[in-house]
């Protein structure tokens, strides 16, 4: 059985560029979830200053003497709105941390298949290249039996005739 080295050599090439491609796309995608997981964490971080911001601004209107319990009221429960979505913030932050862990798995996976795809098109190559090799080496020694065999049937020739 002979293998045509030089077609299994381009279904490997194209099995690479696939999976470069892919992993192209998944770098992208992978990209895109890391950029969003940072747009969540950054908003948590902003419902949490906005928190800090209006405790401050609270402890500067008590300190100034006025002193309230409506306004302490008030106060409680706004800050137990903004705990919610400080909350809320953080389960959106980490559902895209998640989101972005998958995403990274996935690139990891297609990273796998194109080493994968690299090692046999390289494997492919080298075995194409050897059987190169042997068929020119093939080629030569025919070439030098004919020509010794030429040589021989010169010699013989002109050994006859002599």
């Amino acid at each position: 059985m002979s293998i045509d080295w030089t077609l299994l050599v381009e279904v490997r090439e194209r099995r690479r560029t696939s999976a470069l491609e892919l992993v192209a796309r998944e770098r992208r995608a992978a990209a895109e979830s890391l950029a969003a997981w940072q747009q969540a964490q950054a908003r948590q971080q902003q419902q949490v200053n906005a928190k800090l911001q209006h405790w401050q601004a609270t402890a500067g209107a008590l300190s100034g003497g006025e002193c309230q319990v409506a306004h302490l009221r008030q106060a409680g429960a706004w800050s137990g709105a903004l705990d919610a979505q400080i909350a809320q913030a953080g389960e959106a932050a980490a559902q895209a941390g998640q989101a972005h862990a998958q995403r990274q798995q996935v690139l990891d996976a297609s990273r796998l298949k194109l080493r994968a795809a690299s090692g046999e098109l390289e494997a492919a190559q080298q075995m194409q290249q050897r059987t190169r090799s042997e068929a020119r080496r093939q080629r030569e020694q025919r070439l030098d039996a004919a020509t010794e065999e030429a040589a021989a049937q010169a010699w013989l020739s002109r050994r006859a005739r002599a």
